[in-house]
């Protein structure tokens, strides 16, 4: 698996970038995507990569060029955009058991597990919404 971005910003951006586009009719330039959402294109660009490598949305290249969702807002669950920008749920100090704190092994195994537990609800969660959902 690729390494996660660990700024949860990603998310909160992509989600919001999503909602733009199924907003938008037709295609929608970065610059304009940018504009709508107060963020720097270049900033913008990075996250719509991971977007388009996860088949959530299309881009087109070009003077007339622009992004625009592969498919309708109710079919993208929000754990797609989750999974598609690999984003570090927690900060890196939560849970963490490589400090200097002496943890017997099964104390360090069970906190692991509960990290991993804790995203597993984060991620049944986000499959329970949509993009659409978060339009009403």
């Amino acid at each position: 698996m690729a390494e996660k971005v660990s700024n949860t910003r990603w998310f909160g951006m992509a989600l919001k970038a999503l909602i733009v586009l199924a907003s938008n009719e037709g295609l929608c330039p970065s610059g304009k995507l940018a504009e709508k959402l107060e963020s720097k294109s270049v900033f913008l660009r990075k996250i719509l990569t991971h977007l388009v490598k996860a088949g959530l949305i299309q881009a087109k290249e070009g003077r007339d060029g622009g992004y625009s969702l592969v498919k309708a807002p109710s079919e993208i669950t929000l754990s797609e955009v989750y999974k598609a920008m690999k984003v570090e749920t927690f900060p890196k100090e939560f849970l963490s058991v490589e400090s200097k704190v002496c943890f017997d092994p099964s104390t360090r195994d069970a906190l692991c597990e509960l990290r991993e537990e804790m995203e597993t609800w984060i991620l049944e969660g986000l499959e329970q919404k949509t993009i659409a959902d978060l339009m009403k």
